[in-house]
């Protein structure tokens, strides 16, 4: 008999799920029957094609458009969540920027804790949660050229072991994923085109392709399954064996 990750009756929060690895993680989290709230900071307009994407093979998403810069409304994120389906089972910490030093820190570091502490009580109650948060091999090459967003990256790196840590006895698992040379806004500001940044890249990558959002998904959708119950505190790098055997 096959295997199949059933997340049928979890909920799960996903921040800055409005494009890019967060709405690819919504998506795959919602076909594998989790209802999905997306969190992010685009009008209701904006979002609501994202929305009828995923409900077309999953539960409808529930948005709630928050600053998680703002300590508050991560607390508020979780709250209106609660109210709305009685239980979180499921962060993704996702939601990322390139912008100045005080906004990618409140972003990559600040509103990583607060979100995870804010569902931290609740998770603890039930004896039982995930989080997920997402860091970048940049922290270990120093790669991109923008120098904030590597050290604030490196934080969401440091929460993640600090998290497993003090999390783990609580009954909530915590984990990362490192992406790189995944398709994006950010890596396509480098480029005239796809052609030319594929011409630069494939030749570094072993598999001789670069990744997409649906491949870092794919990680973050084992690390909410039961299958990595015994799974905690680790960083998986996803980025096509480019870093270790490129």
């Amino acid at each position: 008999m096959a295997y199949t990750i059933d997340l049928d009756g979890k909920v799960a929060i996903v921040t800055g799920a409005a494009k890019g690895i967060g709405k690819a993680t919504a998506n795959l989290l919602a076909k594998a029957g989790a209802q999905v709230v997306i969190d992010d900071i685009v009008s209701q307009e904006t979002v609501k094609p994202v929305l009828d994407e995923i409900g077309l093979t999953g539960k409808q998403p529930f948005y709630i458009q928050k600053d998680i810069s703002v300590e508050e409304n991560c607390r508020e994120l979780v709250k209106d969540a609660l109210a709305q389906f009685g239980r979180i089972d499921i962060l993704v910490n996702n939601a990322g920027v390139v912008a100045d030093w005080d906004k990618s820190y409140a972003i990559h570091v600040k509103a990583l804790h607060f979100c995870s502490e804010a569902v931290k009580d609740h998770m603890a109650e039930r004896g039982s949660g995930r989080i997920v948060n997402i860091t970048s091999t940049c922290v270990l090459t120093g790669g991109t050229g923008i120098p904030q967003y590597v050290a604030t990256k490196a934080g969401a790196y440091s929460l993640t072991r600090y998290q497993a840590k003090t999390y783990a006895p609580l009954g909530i698992l915590v984990n990362a994923v490192m992406p790189a040379v995944i398709m994006s806004d950010m890596i396509m500001t480098r480029y005239a085109s796809e052609e030319e940044m594929q011409a630069h890249y494939i030749p570094q990558m072993p598999v001789r392709r670069i990744g997409y959002p649906e491949d870092v998904a794919n990680v973050v959708l084992f690390l909410c399954s039961d299958l990595s119950s015994f799974v905690n505190g680790e960083i998986i790098v996803a980025d096509g064996g480019r870093m270790y055997v490129g």
